[in-house]
């Protein structure tokens, strides 16, 4: 499934005023429920929060149990274009975790179009329950 038009949408309320990093994020759970994230950016910059933690957050406290995420979809700009941008390592430890270790990661490029990887492949050897 393709979700760049959405996350085209989602990708103008990120908040990235100090490096103009711009990332959207949807989750979607095993019932195809869709979860959005944006980065949020702080002058404290340890505190900023990733999209895709951020959509992983919301899909938890709406009620997805580790196991239920299936899919995460990410689409970045970098101030001046599209880019394609795959998941920090923080996010990936997140992923893992809560789609254990089974989620597809797709990363969207300027023409809209995803390349799709395991999470295990992201991230071998993860740590997880």
């Amino acid at each position: 499934m393709n979700l760049f038009g959405e996350l085209e949408n989602l990708l103008s309320r990120a908040y990235a005023p100090y490096s103009g990093f711009r990332v959207a994020s949807l989750v979607v759970d095993g019932e195809g429920h869709r979860y959005g994230g944006v980065n949020v950016e702080s002058a404290a910059y340890p505190t900023t929060m990733c999209a895709e933690r951020a959509a992983i957050f919301r899909a938890v406290a709406e009620g997805c149990a580790p196991g239920d995420i299936r899919e995460v979809h990410i689409l970045a700009h970098d101030g001046e274009k599209l880019v394609e941008a795959a998941p920090c390592g923080a996010c990936r430890q997140v992923i893992a975790e809560q789609s254990r270790n089974a989620a597809k990661v797709f990363v969207y490029g300027p023409d809209g179009r995803a390349t799709a990887y395991t999470i295990a492949r992201l991230l071998p050897h993860a740590f997880t329950l």
